[in-house]
C-alpha cells in the first residue's frame, strides 16, 4: 500500500492513550550510501532520554516528492538489510541501527529512500486515562553512484501571493544525477518592487529552511518552492540565485 505524507526528513506525531514522555532524537536525519562495498552501510542513533522503554520498529520506503512537496512513500524492505528490525531501547540509552543498501548495484543517477522508525505503542493496565504521544521519524536514505552530480536550474520564477502574503514561486528542476538539498544554501533574491522600489533579499541556509524545509530535489525532478517578500514583486525583474 502507498502511504502519502505532507512532510520531509520531520516527525509524524499522533496523540493516543499512554503516558506522556520525553522526546526521543534520531542523528543523523540525512544519510549518503553507496551501491556497493562498505559505503553502502550507515548508522543511525536513536537516542532515549526518557525514565521509559521505547519500543520501535523500523520499515524502508522509496520516497518520490511531487512538485508541491507532497512525499509519497512506497515499501522497499526488498533493497535493504535494517538490523535491528525491532528494538526495545532502554530509558536513558542509545541504540544504533545498521542499514545497508543491497538492492540494483548499477545506478544511473541517486535514487532517494526513507528508513522510517516508529515508535511501538504499549498497552497499559488499569482503568485511567492516560496520554502518550508516539512518534515516526523519517531518515532520508539517499543511494548515490559514483560520479553523481547535481544540477539545480529555475525553469521559471514569478510573483504569487499564498495565504495572503506576498512572494515569489519558484519551479526549480534538478537535471543531474544526484539529489540536491535547496533548503541548505544561501538564496540571493532581487527585483523591483511594484511600487518602483529596489528589492534586495539575501537569506542565510536557515533562513531558507524556514521557509521550505530541507527543499529536496531528486535527479529528473522538479519542486515548486515559495519564498514570502516583504513588497510584491513585478513580474520579468525577478532574479534568484544560490551560493554554492
Amino acid at each position: 500500500m502507498f502511504r502519502k505524507l505532507l512532510a520531509l526528513c520531520g516527525i509524524l506525531a499522533f496523540a493516543l492513550t499512554s503516558v506522556t514522555a520525553q522526546a526521543a532524537r534520531v542523528s543523523p536525519m540525512i544519510v549518503e550510501v553507496g551501491p556497493t562495498g562498505r559505503t553502502s552501510v550507515a548508522r543511525i542513533e536513536l537516542s532515549n532520554p526518557s525514565q521509559a522503554e521505547f519500543p520501535v520498529e523500523a520499515q524502508m520506503f522509496r520516497g518520490v516528492i511531487s512538485e508541491a512537496g507532497e512525499l509519497e512513500l512506497i515499501p522497499a524492505d526488498d533493497q535493504f538489510l535494517v538490523f535491528p528490525a525491532q528494538k526495545i531501547v532502554a530509558p536513558q540509552s542509545q541504540q544504533v541501527f545498521r542499514v545497508q543498501y543491497v538492492g540494483e548495484p548499477e545506478m544511473a543517477a541517486s535514487e532517494m529512500y526513507y528508513m522510517q522508525i516508529r515508535q511501538i505503542p504499549v498497552e497499559f493496565s488499569g482503568a485511567e486515562n492516560q496520554v502518550q504521544v508516539v512518534v515516526n521519524f523519517n531518515v532520508l536514505v539517499n543511494v548515490i553512484p559514483d560520479g553523481a552530480e547535481a544540477a539545480p536550474a529555475f525553469e521559471s520564477i514569478q510573483p504569487a501571493i499564498r495565504n495572503d502574503v506576498n512572494g515569489i514561486e519558484v519551479r526549480m528542476a534538478n537535471r543531474g544525477t544526484r539529489y540536491f538539498t535547496a533548503g541548505t544554501v544561501p538564496w540571493q533574491i532581487s527585483g523591483t518592487a511594484t511600487d518602483g522600489t529596489p528589492v534586495d533579499m539575501r537569506l542565510s541556509a536557515q533562513e531558507v529552511s524556514k521557509q521550505i524545509g530541507v527543499g529536496v530535489v531528486a535527479p529528473a525532478r522538479t519542486r515548486v518552492f515559495f519564498i514570502p517578500t516583504e513588497k510584491p514583486i513585478t513580474a520579468g525583474t525577478i532574479k534568484v540565485s544560490m551560493e554554492p
